[in-house]
């Protein structure tokens, strides 16, 4: 395997703030040199369990939905009758 070029910039980040940076959806430059930061300290399992938890997080709470219930039974008891 070729030896990779790290950036000294991300070298001297944490762990966790390689993640976070990672976490946050960089492109180009950033995204190779933040790979390859992961990569050189093995933290792609960090990083995987890390995207899973963030992936469950984007996910609406149970208000959202009894919001939008209530929105439509508000409808349907308006407009109910003109619509059966």
């Amino acid at each position: 395997m070729a030896k990779l070029i790290r950036s000294n910039k991300y070298q001297t980040l944490s762990d966790q703030q390689i993640l976070k940076r990672l976490s946050d959806s960089p492109a180009g430059e950033e995204l190779h040199f933040l790979e390859v930061e992961i990569e050189a300290r093995d933290l792609q399992e960090q990083f995987a369990t890390q995207a899973q938890k963030q992936q469950k997080k984007s996910r609406h709470s149970i208000f959202y939905y009894l919001f939008y219930l209530f929105l439509a039974a508000m409808f349907l008891g308006r407009f109910g009758n003109s619509l059966f």
